[in-house]
């Protein structure tokens, strides 16, 4: 025997003087019963009925064999007939060994006994009624939510069926929410549909109101409740607003009329308890053979073994082993409230039969079923707040600037804004809108779990993202998503290129080498010129040759199409001139077009002209957003120079990665780095800011969907949804109001949009040549000036030098001539 701590049974003795024979009959009740039947009897169910109640306390024993001795003490010194009540199994050996009648209200222990008799159907026929269910619709897979061992029965039972996929999640005695969702999350991770629920009652809520919270109710998913007492009406009002789709295994009818004094749990007990006193007033409508208290104990027990009657539970009547048989299951299926238990949408899906009544009838007699295919269902979010998560990213989802005053949704704004509210007005349901939690668009970390909004979608937090959340293989298998609302594409942003200003652009047409063939093909064409002309006048007296200053400045003449005194002469210099001309033709018309495009068409030369150069390149650093789908196509991607990126920005380059893209668009701005991102955002962000611009071309074609978590009930209508407004262009309304026209020029398509007024640093070089020429001139004319000035100065003074020394001659010879006068 083993030892018993603090085991109290209390047993109140009614004395019920009873006329059926003139036999007094003695009925032991235990205590948790004693207001149940102390109600039956003052309710005249049966009469007129004299009750001495007296308690007895076994108190505490040492062991189950003093218990079990207290209570044959007690039975015996009161000569008890009949004991009801929950099942006890030490009170059980005691009504053995007394030949006493035990009616029990519990699924009895032991599973032999000769004076028991269990009221409460055998919980194997319920686990029995259910798999006949499965096997009757060919369920595939099934899965099983329970709190204690009645689920372990049911689970034990299912798996008979090998050819059925059993999932079971078990809740403890007093569930948590989180416990719950985790479940749920998990059950629809692996699609599974249709759940069994043999749980206590307030188990039953919390799992019922977090399955409407992951809108898990409706079709396709299908629960089936263990309810033999009729319990869970009040559970059941809570969702008059919604479509459900539940189906009950239970002995009472749904919503049964009893009439009880007592709160919806003990309804049940109390119909079990009037079904008692009504087999004890059907088994004394005799009188008993002999007086003694042994003979009275052994004729009602036989009596009890044979009853038939039908009772508020169904029909009652025991087997050979003590247990109910020859009863029904009522099978229930419901669908809606309509505001009122009266009209509420149920459905007779037909009973299961505990014994059939013959080898021919199957013990499930079903109906043809109403629900699943044949019922229109409304929309699963209609009547209840969807939370939907999104992420701030320009221009889908952004602040207000006063959002600090705001509340609520109210606090956002956006094209995927604008979408949730479109959809959410077609569809009439609430939202509400939150911000992920890790600022992450959502990728399978090193154990397994995702985080960002698609950890939000999985964990149950979330009923739908709205945001730009690219669908790829990976987060398909995770997650559900609806048809795109839009198409995005890969492309780089990088900062605009700062040109360099310089004044001599006009120089830039032609090539240096050109300007210094043209140079030399200059000097060259004047000495030829000059070498024809004076080899051809030789013999012509009448044409005198050209000078080489002549011939000099009729070439460069001819090349500014301008015009000089002095031509050529002879037939050879002219074909020369002729030849030079067409040359000056031709290059002064390319000039002057390539002149017009380079300084009016603003050009700007970026080291990367397309997506490759980046990958034969380190100068320029590159990344993407950390766990986003476009790290997970770099990763993922068989392209080589794709690969080899991946491979520079996640192990050489790992600081090249960054956390948001806000991160991602600052490096830009700070220059020398690369930013790989969706389309959409790079293009606002080039609208936005005239310092970015996009180096193409695109690539990696993907769609933005709405996601939701997997197997969600509510996508085909969200899906429906997104294709109306594509339909009726509100879609692309939306596109126009947040990607409006860039004002900014677009540096990678030169046309004449983009063209732009020549500035004065465009020409200044040409001015400065002009005030080049004019210094150069004046310094020329100076020059001559003062060579002029030095010529006359020095003629002049040979003049006087000259006259001074005719003066000294003069003067000489005079004095000479005035020496000979006298000696003639």
């Amino acid at each position: 025997m083993t030892t018993t701590n603090a085991i109290i049974i209390v047993l109140t003795v009614l004395r019920m003087n009873c006329c059926f024979g003139g036999t007094e009959i003695n009925i032991a009740v235990l205590q948790e019963w004693k207001d149940l039947i102390t109600s039956v009897l003052a309710s005249k169910y049966l009469g007129h009925v004299e009750a001495n109640i007296k308690i007895f306390d076994i108190g505490v024993t040492k062991s189950e064999y003093t218990k079990i001795k207290k209570a044959i003490d007690i039975l015996k010194d009161h000569n008890i007939h009949v004991i009801i009540g929950p099942f006890d199994e030490q009170i059980s050996l005691a009504t053995e060994a007394l030949n006493i009648s035990y009616v029990t209200t519990t699924e009895m222990i032991s599973e032999y006994t000769y004076s028991s008799f269990q009221m409460l159907p055998p919980l194997d026929d319920f686990c029995q009624a259910i798999l006949d269910l499965v096997k009757k619709y060919k369920w595939q897979d099934v899965s099983i939510f329970f709190d204690d061992n009645k689920g372990i029965a049911a689970v034990e039972k299912l798996l008979t069926n090998h050819e059925l996929i059993v999932k079971s999640w078990r809740l403890d005695p007093i569930t948590t929410d989180e416990q719950v969702r985790d479940h749920l999350v998990h059950m629809r991770r692996v699609f599974m549909q249709r759940s069994i629920v043999f749980c206590r009652k307030s188990n039953i809520q919390k799992l019922v109101e977090m399955a409407r919270s992951l809108a898990m109710l409706s079709t396709p998913y299908e629960w089936f409740f263990y309810d033999p007492g009729d319990q869970l009406v009040d559970i059941f009002q809570s969702y008059h607003d919604i479509h459900v789709n539940f189906t009950l295994f239970s002995l009472l009818p749904f919503n049964s009329t009893v009439q009880t004094q007592w709160h919806d749990a003990s309804k049940f007990n109390q119909s079990l308890a009037e079904d008692c006193m009504l087999i004890i007033k059907n088994v004394m409508g005799e009188a008993f053979d002999n007086d003694s208290i042994e003979a009275i104990r052994t004729e009602l027990k036989q009596r009890i073994s044979l009853v038939s009657v039908q009772g508020l539970t169904g029909y009652v009547q025991f087997d050979k082993n003590g247990k109910r048989t020859n009863y029904s299951i009522i099978i229930t299926e419901l669908s809606a409230f309509s505001g009122d238990l009266s009209v509420y949408a149920c459905y007779g899906l037909g009973v299961w039969l505990a014994s059939p009544p013959s080898v021919f009838t199957e013990r499930l007699q079903i109906r043809s079923r109403v629900g699943i295919g044949n019922r229109t269902s409304p929309f699963p979010l209609v009547g209840r707040t969807a939370k939907v998560v999104t992420i701030l990213e320009k221009p889908f989802c952004m602040r207000k600037r006063d959002y600090k005053v705001r509340t609520g949704n109210d606090q956002y704004e956006g094209f995927a804004v604008d979408l949730i509210k479109e959809v959410a007005n077609m569809l009439h349901f609430q939202y509400d809108i939150y911000l992920v939690h890790d600022g992450k668009f959502g990728s399978k970390t090193a154990d397994g779990h995702w985080n960002g909004m698609m950890g939000e979608l999985l964990s149950g937090n979330a009923t739908m993202s709205v945001a730009p959340l690219s669908i790829n293989s990976e987060r398909e298998e995770a997650v559900d998503f609806t048809k795109p609302f839009m198409t995005r594409y890969i492309s780089v942003l990088m900062k605009v290129p700062r040109s360099t200003t310089s004044y001599f652009e006009f120089l830039n047409p032609l090539h240096p080498v050109v300007w210094f063939c043209t140079i030399g093909a200059f000097v060259f064409v004047s000495i030829v010129l000059y070498i024809l002309e004076r080899i051809g006048n030789v013999n012509r007296a009448e044409y005198p040759s050209i000078s080489f200053k002549e011939c000099f400045w009729f070439v460069f003449g001819s090349l500014l199409q301008g015009s000089t005194d002095a031509s050529p002469s002879t037939l050879s210099g002219r074909i020369l001139t002729s030849s030079w001309w067409f040359f000056a033709l031709i290059l002064i018309s390319s000039y002057t077009a390539n002149l017009a495009a380079f300084l009016t068409v603003k050009k700007i030369n970026t080291p990367i002209k397309t997506v490759t150069d980046l990958a034969s390149q380190t100068r320029i650093k590159y990344g993407t957003v950390k766990s986003s789908g476009i790290s997970g196509f770099f990763k993922n991607t068989d392209i080589e120079h794709f690969s080899k990126m991946w491979a520079q920005m996640s192990e050489i380059e790992p600081s090249s990665m960054v956390e948001t893209t806000e991160e991602g668009f600052k490096k830009v701005k700070e220059g020398n780095y690369a930013f790989f991102w969706d389309t959409t955002v790079n293009k606002y962000k080039t609208i936005e800011d005239c310092d970015f611009m996009e180096v193409g071309p695109p690539f990696d074609p993907k769609g933005f969907g709405i996601g939701v978590p997997p197997g969600a009930t509510y996508r085909e209508e969200l899906s429906m949804a997104i294709l109306k407004l594509s339909d009726t262009g509100r879609l692309h309304e939306m596109e126009n109001e947040w990607w409006g026209r860039r004002n900014c020029p677009d540096y990678a398509k030169p046309s004449t949009d983009d063209t732009s007024e020549l500035q004065i640093e465009n020409v200044a070089g040409v001015f400065f040549i002009l005030v080049g020429g004019v210094a150069i001139a004046a310094v020329v004319c100076l020059g001559e000036y003062i060579a002029k000035r030095i010529s006359k100065s020095v003629k002049k003074r040979a003049l006087v030098r000259g006259s001074l020394v005719a003066m000294d001659i003069l003067q000489t010879i005079g004095r000479n001539m005035s020496q000979q006068e006298p000696k003639e």
